[in-house]
């Protein structure tokens, strides 16, 4: 089954288009618009914004999987100054050799099974024999509960009809995506919703899923996932993620499922990729004191203790003297505290200042 077959969309269109539905495409859209004015204004912010988001997409949406690299190492690895030396390192460099093709060439890239299966085949590419062709067995979709006892959430779409059920998905995302019905969001929404159903390969679906979320968006002109890591906002929101996902795949293959939850949260994350870049490009000047402002806000609304690469990731058009020289004057002036020494110095609001404002302690 499939959220394309049988008029499923327009048979639960009442459902699926709330208003909150509606209210979250139209915040995206008007923040997709502004798109164009930073990339004329600031595109050495751009630039480095991209180089930030490749880093923390390879790294969350393999980490989300149990793929984790040492930070050092990640760092080479990203910059291609080594060679993967193990199974973790392979997967974290092909993962961003997939997501900077998706990168370069979005528009080029045709969403066809033939053209899965090779991106695929791309993610396993120190693997042979591992990538670049669908399952030959059933799979199922697990839960380990922590007592170690396993559970089955979801039973995807058998083997045999997994082809069949790919093709029959492409070609129905090409057709929504020519007739701008339904809205090019709900598509994506519904299209990787269905690609998770089917678990079309042996491993590596939720990573595929993702970069197949990007191209997709790319292709229906939404650049943000360009600048800011849609894998990082998943990791962070990993609980939903899952329990949407879980919600809305039962009764999938009686088309009787839920399309909602799923695609609440999928917009719930693109809107909080937009603004977010709209936090870190739209404020850019090339004004000294300006900075220093922007550096109090962000430490304003940061929650916890943070680090000078912190504010860094958030301002990569500030350098990082300047950054240190701000958090220096805002702990003389008792807004900010440091826990450590050096590189790894740990900054936190002081207990007496709140929400831009000291509190009296008599009070």
């Amino acid at each position: 089954m499939s959220s394309f077959s049988n008029d499923y969309i327009q048979r639960n269109l009442s459902s699926i288009l709330t208003l909150n539905v509606f209210e979250l495409v139209a915040a995206i859209s008007e923040y997709k618009g502004k798109e164009g004015l930073y990339e004329h204004q600031s595109p050495e912010i751009l630039k480095r914004l991209q180089e930030v988001a490749t880093i923390q997409s390879t790294e969350s949406s393999n980490r989300i999987e149990g793929i984790v690299v040492n930070g050092n190492r990640l760092k080479e690895l990203m910059a291609e100054r080594t060679l993967p030396q193990n199974r973790s390192e392979n997967e974290v460099a092909s993962y961003r050799a997939v997501l900077s093709q998706i990168h370069a060439s979005a528009q080029d890239i045709p969403i066809t099974p033939n053209v899965i299966k090779q991106l695929h085949g791309m993610l396993y590419r120190f693997s042979p024999g591992e990538g670049g062709h669908f399952k030959i067995s059933d799979n199922t979709i697990t839960e380990r509960h922590p007592d170690g006892t396993e559970i089955v959430r979801f039973k995807p779409t058998p083997a045999f009809r997994t082809e069949e059920a790919v093709s029959y998905l492409c070609t129905s995302m090409f057709t929504a995506m020519e007739t701008k019905y339904p809205h090019p969001l709900i598509s994506i929404g519904a299209f990787i919703l269905d690609f998770l159903c089917i678990h079309p390969f042996r491993d590596g679906n939720g990573r595929m899923a993702r970069l197949l979320t990007i191209l997709c968006l790319y292709q229906a002109g939404y650049q943000v996932g360009r600048f800011i890591s849609l894998e990082k906002i998943i990791e962070d929101t990993k609980d939903q993620y899952y329990s949407t996902l879980n919600q809305s795949s039962q009764g999938w293959h009686e088309g009787e499922h839920q399309l909602l939850p799923w695609l609440e949260y999928f917009l719930g994350v693109l809107l909080a990729a937009y603004k977010e870049f709209e936090n870190r490009a739209g404020m850019v000047t090339d004004s000294k004191g300006q900075k220093a402002v922007r550096i109090r806000e962000i430490v304003k609304n940061l929650l916890g203790t943070f680090t000078a690469a912190d504010i860094e990731e958030r301002c990569p058009d500030i350098a990082r003297p300047t950054i240190n020289a701000a958090l220096k004057k805002m702990s003389e002036e008792g807004i900010i505290q440091r826990d450590g020494m050096g590189r790894s110095a740990k900054w936190r609001k002081r207990e007496t200042y709140a929400g831009g404002q000291f509190i009296d302690e008599k009070s």
